[in-house]
């Protein structure tokens, strides 16, 4: 028989496992998203002297103007007309720059600036908010080297968010930043920086002026795309470009100013970005100039119509703005620059020999680029011309041998015009360079820039193993001590095992891990099925409430959409856009079956009538404040309401109605705990039902309205379960899997771009900033916590399953409670005797969620380390290893093992 250890000791050590399991990852993942290695230059080349620029750049001024969120679709509708008639005349040069993973603020500045990828460390330096942790001194931008090349006559200025002034401290040289912290801040960011435009746009002291406004990206988390104030807003930058246009025409200091108009980022339809869906990778830029007027024959339409893959005019990579900034002003390219000149540029070089010049300029710094990048390539790889194709690029072996098969030709070609500068050799000179980073006329012959673009923008594999393997044997420790921590814990708990090897499996399938809801989905239906197929005999248990339980949890999936295009989901959303009252209709019934709990809660303790009158006003605060919220964000959500409500919404005190909601959440949680302690005859279940309740309706508050029906369900659904008498197995197991499918069914899912900002800042400042982020993350996970704090009510009614009130039933038959107190008694002591020992249910169910936490993440680590030099580890598993991260430190460890292991033993200690 196994010895059973003592409740401290076995407490100890799960909680040993569960801080060495977000440990862990957070090693491994240092160990795995780390930056681009670079070494000196040492190529083939550095004899050849870089050509030098003759002719004078166009531009010598240049206004950067980033609008956040600007996607490609919003150019093509009729919203800006100033845009679209600079469109029309050839005064604008529009592109749909496609940004690369991740597609956030951080990593898009530092792509707009440097020419080169980025890793996927940003997406936790975009939401560190620490400065030191993102800075950049002496990093080589274009903005660095625009500077450099004024020789210190000229100043960069920049107004706009924190980010860039945190990543380049040294460069401007007169800035005013400002938090972005603070999602909500609709206006402020973009209201200080237009006020300094007209003093700017009146000096001719700078060389660069960058601009970059955050108002439409707030809007557009807060929102989505379709609110109310996304339109104002559009007209709003609209009308910037427009003054700003109206300067470089009749200033002659600004007639050599180039304006340059640009998104980060797109957006999804929630509003969001991260991912690496279409909508978020198209990303509006436009060239501005009346200079660009005469470059170009070609006209073009605007507005277009809606395209669905969201792309307009001519597609280029984002990163290409270097390079073309760097040939329009005249400053050298950055060292590790990979983006190519935008072709369709080209015109405003000039007709001589200025666009062959800096297309061999580019084309030489991409080359030593490649040479100084430790770029993991195939071992029968080289950057050399391969035998075998010396006469004929064409007939190369592999891409990358034709490419430097270009490159070779171009070489060739300019020693040639270099020693003997006739018009000929500069005509081969000029078909070479444009054959290998222009245009093509053999299918098969890639360019020698994009060819390499492409390489210097594959995501490089530069890990640290050390790092890799003290990572996953912290994970390993982590499993091994939480099946010490639990002497009972063996494979014969089949249901939850058999749920994390078939887990641990699909990650192994990269479309399944994208698509991970489907797993967890059919699981989830599957485990029911069988519940409902063991447990719902007997008159306790009808049938039709056991059907009930599948097909709501068959209906959950139908709320939200996860990608997947013409679904329930978005067709939902057209309906209640059309019809917002709607909406509100699910909104007040949550919030009834709530207060109607609370107030039967409270009613032993205060009476009918304050029972009612108390949770009326908790309720109440809380649908108020709902009303309120919607209203900042997404007034078109109240639009059937009369002017007199909504004028009455609008002044309301979101955070005092918060504030008051809070208030009396806290003194019920108080009132509960007191009257649990101090009571003649507590019930473990009956306080933990009124403490979850309680908890329940905080969730209510921290969730959009859309999802609020989903309340509703997982109520019905726990009420079934909780007529099934579940073992703390099958308790894990349920949870397990409902709070898994409840975190999709609420939206979320492995990208970035499913995170929503909307609830975090409820109440809370921007000074706040632990609270928003703790806020922030249970806003988003909101399904598996209820389901969390649902698991505590499952096991606490199976532990009070023998202890019957006075008067009580067994089987229909009325039983005295001093006929049973015996018996009950000796089980009641022998069960506490097992909670002494560390033998409750409780450690057994969190000794279970423990080992799936610990064995899913390493199983994923493993996954990583077996896709190491496959995109797939990028493009797949990077965003999943950062949602598992976030599971394992703030769900598994904040929430379930400190937070309902502080709920449980608070009130199992009373007794």
């Amino acid at each position: 028989m196994p010895v059973v250890m003592s409740r401290t000791k076995c407490s100890l050590l799960l909680l040993a496992a569960n801080v060495m399991i977000p440990l862990g990852m957070l090693i491994f993942m240092t160990g795995l998203f780390r930056s681009r290695p670079w070494a000196a230059a040492g190529g083939q080349d550095d004899a050849v002297p870089k050509p030098q620029r003759h002719a004078a750049p166009p531009f010598d001024k240049v206004i950067f103007m980033v609008v956040d969120a600007l996607r490609r679709q919003v150019q093509a509708l009729p919203l800006e007309p100033s845009m679209a008639t600079l469109i029309r005349s050839g005064a604008a040069i529009p592109f749909t720059a496609l940004a690369a993973m991740p597609t956030l603020t951080v990593s898009r500045i530092k792509a707009m600036t440097q020419g080169s990828s980025q890793s996927f460390l940003d997406a936790w330096l975009n939401v560190a908010n620490s400065p030191e942790a993102m800075r950049l001194d002496g990093e080589d931008t274009w903005l660095s080297r625009l500077k450099a090349s004024r020789r210190g006559t000229k100043k960069i200025v920049f107004y706009g968010i924190e980010m860039w002034v945190d990543l380049y401290p040294d460069v401007f040289d007169r800035k005013e930043d400002f938090s972005s912290f603070h999602v909500p801040g609709l206006t402020n960011i973009d209201a200080n920086v237009t006020r300094h435009l007209p003093d700017e746009l009146a000096r001719d002291d700078w060389a660069a002026l960058v601009l970059h406004y955050l108002g439409l990206d707030c809007i557009a988390h807060m929102g989505g795309p379709r609110s109310a104030h996304m339109r104002p807003k559009q007209l709003e930058m609209d009308s910037v470009v427009e003054s700003i246009y109206r300067t470089l025409e009749t200033e002659a200091h600004m007639e050599g100013t180039l304006l340059v108009l640009l998104g980060d980022h797109g957006m999804t339809a929630q509003g969001n970005h991260g991912g690496r869906l279409p909508e978020e990778l198209a990303a509006a830029t436009v060239f501005i100039s009346p200079r660009l007027q005469g470059t170009t024959s070609i006209r073009r339409d605007s507005p277009l119509a809606t395209a669905q893959d969201y792309l307009y005019y001519s597609t280029v990579n984002q990163i290409d703005i270097v390079p073309s900034l760097s040939g329009l002003l005249g400053f050298p390219i950055p060292e590790r620059n990979a983006g190519v000149f935008i072709p369709e540029l080209l015109p405003a070089l000039g007709d001589g020999d200025a666009a062959t010049e800096f297309l061999v300029e580019n084309a030489r710094q991409l080359r030593h680029a490649l040479d100084s990048s430790k770029q993991h390539l195939d071992s029968n790889s080289n950057l050399s011309r391969q035998d075998g194709c010396y006469t004929d690029c064409e007939e190369c072996g592999s891409e990358l041998g034709r490419a430097m098969c270009l490159w070779d030709v171009v070489v060739e070609a300019e020693k040639n015009w270099q020693i003997a500068p006739s018009a000929e050799a500069r005509e081969i000179l000029k078909s070479s360079v444009y054959k290998a980073c222009v245009k093509s006329n053999y299918l098969r012959c890639p360019l020698f820039a994009k060819v390499t673009q492409s390489l210097l923008g594959v995501a490089v594999d530069n890990v640290s193993l050390g790092r890799l393997l003290i990572g996953m044997t912290c994970l390993a420790v982590a499993v091994g001590l939480t099946h010490t921590s639990y002497t009972s814990l063996d494979f014969t708990r089949w249901p939850l095992f058999a749920a994390t090897a078939s887990h641990a499996a699909t990650m192994f399938i990269p479309w399944l891990v994208e698509e991970e809801h489907h797993y967890w989905y059919w699981g989830s239906l599957a485990w029911l099925v069988y519940l409902v197929s063991t447990r719902a005999r007997g008159p306790d248990r009808p049938l039709v409430a056991s059907v009930g339980l599948v097909a709501l949890q068959f209906l959950s999936q139908c709320v939200n959409q996860n990608g997947t295009k013409y679904s329930i989901a978005e067709h939902m959303d057209d309906f209640i856009f059309e019809n917002p009252v709607v909406l509100w209709i699910p909104v007040l019934l949550s919030h009834t079956s709530a207060g109607l709990s609370i107030a039967q809660n409270l009613r032993a303790g205060l009476g009918r009538h304050a029972a009612f009158g108390a949770a009326l006003a908790l309720c109440a605060a809380a649908v108020i404040f709902k009303l309120a919220s919607t209203y900042d964000f997404n007034p078109e959500l109240l639009g059937f309401a009369s002017h007199q409500t909504q004028h009455f919404i609008a002044t309301l005190s979101q955070d005092r109605l918060l504030k008051a909601f809070w208030t009396g959440l806290l003194s019920c949680l108080v009132y509960y705990l007191l009257h649990h302690r101090l009571g003649a005859n507590p019930s473990r279940s009956d306080t933990t039902r009124k403490v979850v309740e309680l908890f329940n309706l905080y969730l209510r508050s921290q969730t959009r309205p859309k999802n609020l029906p989903l309340f509703l369900m997982f109520d019905y659904q726990l009420q079934v379960l909780l007529k099934m008498n579940l073992s703390a197995v099958e308790t894990a197991t349920t949870v397990l899997l409902l709070g898994q499918s409840g975190f999709y069914s609420m939206g979320r899912s492995n990208s970035i771009a499913t995170l929503d900002l909307l609830n975090g800042f409820n109440g809370l400042g921007a000074s706040s900033v632990a609270g928003v982020m703790l806020q922030t993350v249970l806003s988003n996970w909101i399904g598996p916590v209820w389901w969390l704090f649902a698991g505590l009510r499952l096991l606490s009614s199976q532990a009070d399953t023998k202890q019957e009130p006075f008067g009580g039933k067994q089987n229909g038959n009325a039983v005295n409670f001093h006929d049973k107190q015996s018996s009950s008694g000796r089980r009641v002591e022998g069960r506490k005797s097992r909670v002494e020992a560390g033998e409750s249910p409780y450690f057994e169910y969190l000794a279970l969620h423990t080992m799936f936490s610990g064995l899913s993440s390493l199983a994923l680590t493993v996954v990583c380390v077996y896709t190491w030099g496959h995109e797939d580890l990028w493009n797949v598993f990077a965003p999943k290893f950062i949602n598992a991260s976030l599971w394992a430190f703030f769900y598994q460890l904040v929430m379930n093992c400190l937070g309902c292991s502080s709920v449980w033993f608070i009130i199992n200690d009373a007794e």
